[in-house]
């Protein structure tokens, strides 16, 4: 497997090393060389404490992303137990007009009906802990956190799940997000721009859904694997709420990581 380029041109200057300073990531990269992502991925996380300026948390993003092009982050070490599946953490950013909102939501399948979840962020606020876990059908769980007006920054987030008396946790290196420009709207017109992506994950999608203004329930729902819009479905302008997502996944090992930039407005205001 070729070696992630920013791994080769940070390891390429060791050999004239001695005139560079040292970094805190120097483990991490060691350990891409090496093409072992999941020990770059620990390093990731023990260093974070240690960096101190903005050049080396942009460093440490971009180690991030080689670690994720390997495998898409799936060959990463982070089991869930038996009474967990189908983790998926999602970090949105939600344009409406003269708002924008940030927030995050984790959701998965348990056979239990007693899940609690925080998730500590890197400046050590607590973002799901107080917020109810709401329990669908066939075992599924989603509880999400309150809006956020700052974008949601990159670092090391501790997501721990309790129930029954056990818990689980896990601590993961995400990279934040924060004034996404993939979805944007100009005189009611949609205009789409795809995220980068690494060939090792899918590519983005396209999600758009209609919901009932008068209480929020989904009255239409479609998707695009192509980055495509579908025309509007025939429904009176006023009373509907229209969304158009552009979402793209990577993985934390047996954890699922979304990212979402989502548009919102009454249907009257955005036309496809």
């Amino acid at each position: 497997m070729k070696l992630p380029l920013l791994a080769l041109l940070i390891v390429s200057s060791f050999s004239v090393g001695a005139t560079l300073p040292q970094t805190p990531l120097e483990p991490v990269y060691h350990q891409l060389f090496n093409q072992r992502g999941d020990l770059a991925n620990s390093q990731l996380i023990d260093v974070w404490p240690q960096l101190n300026s903005e050049a080396q948390r942009q460093a440490w993003k971009e180690a991030l992303n080689a670690v994720v092009s390997r495998q898409c982050g799936k060959d990463l070490s982070t089991a869930v137990p038996e009474w967990l599946d189908d983790l998926t953490l999602t970090l949105m950013q939600r344009d409406m007009p003269l708002n924008r909102i940030y927030r995050i939501t984790l959701s998965g399948n348990s056979p239990r009906h007693d899940i609690n979840v925080a998730l500590t962020l890197p400046d050590g606020k607590n973002a799901l802990a107080a917020m109810p876990v709401q329990y669908e059908a066939e075992g599924e769980f989603r509880v999400e956190s309150e809006e956020f007006t700052q974008p949601i920054s990159e670092g090391v987030y501790l997501l721990r799940v309790s129930s029954g008396g056990q818990q689980w946790q896990q601590p993961l290196a995400l990279q934040g997000i924060g004034g996404l420009t993939q979805i944007q709207l100009h005189d009611r017109a949609i205009s789409l721009n795809a995220p980068q992506v690494s060939h090792a994950c899918p590519k983005p999608w396209l999600e758009q859904t209609l919901l009932s203004r008068s209480d929020y329930n989904q009255i239409w729902w479609a998707k695009s694997d192509q980055l495509t819009l579908v025309p509007w479905p025939s429904k009176p302008a006023d009373s509907v709420w229209a969304t158009v997502a552009v979402v793209s996944a990577e993985n934390r090992g047996s954890v699922a990581v979304k990212t979402e930039h989502r548009l919102a407005g009454p249907l009257a205001t955005i036309k496809n």
